[in-house]
């Protein structure tokens, strides 16, 4: 979803996010980075350098939400939250955030009369973070929709001759 390639010292890492927040600790340490995650903001410090790209669509849309008090490990559960609520891929979530102007194009547009939650109004990670949870609700709604749908379905015969 997304890489960053921190430089410290004289070592540089390669590292794709979402990962375990374990694992991410393990690759800062393995660099001689220290600080936790939750300290080393996206931008950087004076001895760490960071840049993150996105590998793909959703990836540069949590980059474009980025905020001036983002962490990396915030970065990192924003990525790890999308892959937990869109587990058979990201195109809906991307078209909830960015509706596309042709109905018919938007993946989304489907789902939007199960929403039960307004959008997000927050800034950076908690921006993606609440839409996550946005995007979640509404594919449970929808879910307990269609299994209504299906249990009313079985209950009434179709034909006469059943009752």
């Amino acid at each position: 979803m997304i890489t960053g390639v921190l430089k410290y010292q004289q070592g540089t890492l390669v590292v794709t996010l979402p990962c375990s927040a374990y694992d991410l600790s393990v690759h800062l340490g393995s660099i001689g980075i220290l600080e936790p995650a939750s300290d080393i903001p996206v931008q950087g410090t004076e001895q760490i350098k960071v840049q993150l790209a996105g590998e793909e669509p959703v990836g540069e849309l949590v980059l474009s939400k980025l905020h001036e008090g983002d962490t990396l490990s915030g970065v990192n559960l924003a990525c790890q939250e999308i892959n937990r609520v869109c587990p058979y891929g990201y195109q809906e979530f991307v078209d909830m955030l960015h509706p596309k102007p042709d109905k018919i194009m938007d993946k989304y547009h489907f789902y939007k009369q199960y929403e039960t939650q307004p959008p997000s109004t927050a800034t950076g990670m908690k921006f993606i973070l609440e839409e996550t949870q946005r995007y979640r609700s509404t594919m449970e709604n929808y879910t307990h929709a269609c299994q209504a749908a299906e249990d009313e379905e079985y209950e009434s015969p179709e034909d006469e001759w059943e009752r």
